[in-house]
């Protein structure tokens, strides 16, 4: 009979040593997901400019722009719009025309090009650090793009 008993102590010591340990990762979990959700959530104006799509307003609130500095950039990327355009519509005639590839690739190089320089120019109206910390969010991101459209916020048409 004592036999027995240690045999059901074991178990049940055994099965509180499940719990706890099942316990502790849920716990450990929750806490990884309460961190990572506070340190990733932006304001509520960058969540919405970039469920929207909308670029100016996210670069205004996510890189504190003044009044001033906005309207410079508002201007630059009005100005922008058509020459973003006229590329993209480039690309996409070649292809539609069977284009060679490496002519394709060529006005691609183009469109990465002056996109860089948009970008690098936008980046000069911002606070020093603020530019250099858009253009290393916005820059890697243009090097695989489709070049199907204007990018949205997400650099992606």
């Amino acid at each position: 009979m004592s036999i027995r008993l240690m045999r059901d102590g074991c178990a049940i010591r055994n099965v509180k040593n499940w719990v706890v340990t099942l316990l502790i990762a849920v716990v450990a979990c929750a806490a990884s997901f309460g961190a990572f959700y506070a340190l990733n959530r932006g304001p509520a104006q960058v969540r919405q400019a970039a469920r929207d799509g909308d670029a100016l307003k996210w670069l205004r609130v996510e890189f504190k722009l003044s009044d001033a500095q906005y309207a410079a950039i508002k201007q630059l990327h009005d100005d922008y719009g058509s020459v973003c355009s006229r590329h993209c519509a480039e690309i996409m005639a070649a292809e539609k025309r069977h284009a060679s590839a490496a002519e394709v690739a060529v006005l691609e190089r183009t469109c990465v090009e002056s996109m860089s320089d948009h970008f690098r120019r936008v980046a000069t109206l911002m606070a020093p650090d603020e530019g250099r910390r858009y253009l290393a969010i916005v820059m890697p991101r243009i090097l695989d793009y489709d070049h199907r459209g204007a990018p949205d916020v997400r650099a992606r048409p």
